[in-house]
């Protein structure tokens, strides 16, 4: 277990690095590909879907269908397809903001397979759900609500990209490259991550928890979407690291003995509730969605 100094350090990491947005504005404004990218997620996101739901909400408030409103019963099914369509103009941003930001990596031809688009699909839901379930819990079900959120932004937004990585415990300045989603990282091995290095994507999730915790699902959907290109960005140019702040020893005495773990599972019911659906999936004939999840991706580059 490490001190909770060394984790506040690295939660403000996190946060610092979620704000650096004059470099995302620097970047995007030197690729084309990022930018035509952007309008696509723009138009489908904010203007069709979120427009759509403003529509509804605006003119069909009281009217239902077997006691589902006009808004769910055609927000579900548009939040699936825009889901499904997102995860290729933000694949495209990743690889361009590769391209940019690291001359050593290659321009590759992804194409992910149907099962794996519907897994990934089947695990964001359930971060959702679970979320959902959470914020039940009487008294402390906000607060743990809200981490998890936190903890879902911040996964979402490295799922895609390359970040500059060091384990806590060793000299920062040895940085070790990973890709998640394309260099030979597992779901599962992608969750431990992230649980291990919690306090850190906690801040690093914190502002887009912020914009959308308190919305509806499919609201909620819909601004993080339109956010999250941005995200993509800052998670590329992500180095995990602590705070580089210096910490007066005398006040601090006693907090220094303090300790927090250094993993926390919150993954754990997700991984399980995502890996039982895919296995009533394979049972009703669809296509190994299982296999598909956890298989190792193909790479993009050499790995320095």
């Amino acid at each position: 277990m490490a001190s909770i100094v060394e984790h506040v350090l690295y939660f403000l990491s996190g946060l610092q690095q979620a704000f650096q947005w004059i470099k995302v504005a620097s970047l995007i404004s030197s690729s084309r590909v990022i930018q035509a990218a952007i309008l696509k997620t723009i138009g489908l996101n904010g203007i069709i879907y979120l427009g759509a739901l403003l529509l509804l909400d605006t003119l069909y408030t009281d009217h239902a269908i077997f006691g589902y409103s006009y808004t769910h019963l055609t927000g579900y099914p548009m939040y699936l397809i825009c889901l499904l369509v997102n995860s290729k103009l933000f694949s495209q941003i990743a690889l361009e903001a590769f391209q940019i930001h690291a001359n050593e990596y290659f321009r590759p031809t992804l194409a992910a397979s149907p099962a794996s688009t519907v897994g990934m699909a089947l695990f964001y839901i359930n971060c959702s759900a679970f979320a959902r379930l959470m914020y039940c819990i009487p008294f402390i079900g906000t607060p743990l609500s809200f981490f998890a959120t936190c903890m879902f932004m911040a996964y979402y937004s490295f799922e895609y990209v390359a970040s500059a990585l060091t384990i806590p415990g060793t000299d920062i300045c040895t940085l070790s490259r990973y890709k998640w989603a394309h260099l030979g990282w597992s779901l599962d091995q992608r969750l431990t991550h992230v649980e291990q290095h919690w306090a850190f994507f906690f801040g690093f999730g914190l502002p887009a928890a912020l914009l959308t915790f308190f919305l509806s699902t499919l609201h909620a959907g819909g601004v993080f979407a339109l956010i999250y290109p941005g995200y993509i960005v800052l998670a590329t140019m992500a180095a995990l690291r602590p705070a580089n702040l210096v910490v007066p020893a005398t006040p601090l005495n006693s907090i220094q003995e303090w300790r927090l773990p250094d993993r926390i599972p919150f993954f754990w019911p997700v991984a399980k509730g995502t890996y039982c659906v895919a296995l009533m999936l394979k049972k009703a004939g669809v296509p190994d969605v299982l296999s598909a999840m956890s298989e190792k991706k193909d790479q993009l580059g050499k790995v320095v």
